[in-house]
């Protein structure tokens, strides 16, 4: 068995995501003892935090690609692109996205969304992550767009919890898929 086909990414995705669970604790703490902080100041608060979680997640993502692609030249077998291995996935959102296609293209935008002076379209920068939010509705005119992605991957209930489940359960589909 090569090293790298063990999972030593899991745990501190997990670290990381406890944290930022923490992080929602304390807004809803802020919206249960602070006059003026509503629901509409929470998801102000929220939208980056799931941002950071999607950039946590599609670490974890990018490194499995590598982890792949370790174990595949070490049997000399040819490496495959990331875009290959987002889309290798046994569940399939709104527009045939999968899990991983919407953690990359939501993880993406929150990096880079303030350099867009558009939504990008054609050969824009951020064209294919914009196309690939667009297919699960998530448009230039939704508020809250890392809400809006988490809301897909997990639920309204926002347990993050299940970041590590969805990963997880890609990376064993992947290396099982591609692994060869």
């Amino acid at each position: 068995m090569h090293s790298r086909e063990f999972d030593w990414r899991i745990e501190p995705l997990r670290d990381i995501l406890s944290g930022l669970a923490a992080g929602l604790a304390a807004i809803q703490e802020r919206i249960d003892s602070e006059d003026g902080f509503d629901g509409i100041s929470a998801r102000e608060h929220v939208e980056p935090l799931f941002g950071l979680a999607l950039v946590a997640a599609q670490t974890y993502a990018l490194g499995t690609v590598s982890d792949l692609n370790a174990v595949r030249i070490s049997r000399r077998v040819l490496e495959v692109k990331k875009l290959e291995c987002y889309g290798c996935d046994t569940i399939r959102l709104k527009g045939g996205v999968t899990r991983i296609e919407l953690i990359n293209a939501s993880a993406n935008y929150f990096k880079h969304h303030d350099e867009w002076t558009r939504w990008p379209t054609g050969n824009d920068l951020g064209a294919h992550d914009a196309k690939t939010l667009n297919r699960v509705g998530i448009t230039e005119t939704t508020e809250s767009s890392c809400i809006a992605a988490v809301d897909l991957l997990c639920g309204t209930s926002w347990e993050l919890i299940a970041f590590p489940q969805i990963l997880q359960e890609w990376r064993a589909h992947l290396f099982s898929t591609l692994q060869k």
